[in-house]
């Protein structure tokens, strides 16, 4: 046997001293229990638990290995992948190397704080006085009325919240937003991929959404498509915002666009699933799926919606059901897209625009 074989054992045997198991391993590997029972208590183990653990692992390996038993299978009983058993294996193999012989790698020196404890004691009682503020807010009061205690950036102000988190200390804002379940993927709508979905001609990335409104002592929700290149805008209210009514919403709007609509981008609302999802699909319409609480990548409908709320319902409408608003708010919009000039479009009206684009 090649040098070093008795530390390598004593590392295989560690949890098997005194039992018939160092009997049977003593036969694998060709020495006698008393030279086996000298090495082992010669040698200790830099980590006794991790090594007995893994070496248990690794020898439950072995045997269910010369048994027949599938590799595959072996991992998953044992909890130890096929790689890490023939690492070990090698190792044995060459020179018999101490494989199980566990070194703690944690540093030996650590970074010291540069902010004086005097900085932190403040940044936590400010906290403390008023529990709703962020690290951007401490930092400028810190910079306002403690300069005189030292510059400090408002990462770090960040980093020393956390800390006193992690102690216990403070807890986090109440303001603070829990993130919500992620949506899964299932159907047809797809994750919005970013700045890659950009629309660049008329027809791409239609952005959708919805909005209530209260006008003549009644309730309605009012759905908006625009184009985000040409600004045409279309507009329907409803009764109630459902995945239904959304889904008719969108028929009306294929019907009224003067181009053929490539995708389609919605936030995350439950009106835009299901019935609209299926819709879509039918239409072979790509749909886009905003993140949680990102209408900035919606802007053109969002301020749409503000353009709709200050040009139109802001002003005296006779409209006592949703027949009778949809045929006011259908007069607005013709305004909209073929008088009213828009200062994007270089003062042209988005009609104007998009057949200037279509030639």
């Amino acid at each position: 046997m090649k040098k070093g074989g008795g530390k390598c054992l004593h590392l295989l045997l560690f949890n098997y001293k005194k039992s018939k198991k160092m009997q049977l391993l003593t036969t694998w590997y060709g020495i006698n229990c008393s030279n086996l029972t000298k090495i082992v208590q010669d040698i200790p183990s830099a980590n006794p638990e991790k090594s007995a653990n893994k070496t248990e692992k690794f020898l439950k390996f072995q045997t269910l290995k010369k048994e027949g038993v599938s590799l595959k299978t072996i991992s998953n009983i044992v909890d130890m992948s096929k790689s890490t058993y023939y690492e070990i294996q090698k190792s044995i193999d060459c020179n018999l190397i101490n494989v199980f012989n566990f070194h703690s790698t944690k540093p030996k020196n650590h970074r010291k704080s540069q902010f004086s404890k005097e900085l932190k004691q403040r940044i936590l009682k400010i906290r403390l006085e008023n529990p709703t503020y962020g690290k951007g807010k401490i930092h400028a009061i810190l910079k306002r009325d403690f300069s005189k205690l030292g510059e400090i950036s408002e990462s770090s102000v960040g980093r020393i919240l956390t800390y006193f988190i992690k102690k216990g200390k403070i807890s986090k804002s109440i303001s603070y937003r829990k993130s919500g379940r992620k949506r899964v993927f299932k159907g047809h709508a797809q994750k919005w991929q970013g700045w890659k979905n950009r629309a660049q001609n008329p027809g791409e990335m239609i952005q959708i959404d919805h909005m209530s409104v209260y006008k003549n002592q009644r309730n309605y929700k009012q759905f908006t498509a625009i184009c985000p290149t040409s600004k045409i805008m279309f507009s329907r209210v409803y009764s109630s915002a459902t995945s239904f009514a959304a889904s008719i919403f969108l028929r009306e709007f294929l019907e009224f666009s003067p181009f053929e609509v490539k995708s389609i981008q919605v936030d995350g609302g439950s009106e835009f699933m299901k019935h609209f999802e299926n819709e879509c699909a039918n239409e072979q319409i790509p749909l886009y799926v905003l993140p949680p609480a990102s209408p900035k990548y919606n802007g053109n409908v969002e301020r749409s919606n503000r353009t709709c709320r200050t040009e139109f319902y802001s002003l005296p409408i006779f409209a006592e059901n949703v027949t009778e608003m949809n045929f006011e708010l259908e007069k607005y919009l013709k305004k909209y897209n073929e008088y009213r000039p828009h200062y994007s479009l270089k003062n042209m009206t988005p009609m104007e625009y998009y057949l200037k684009c279509k030639v």
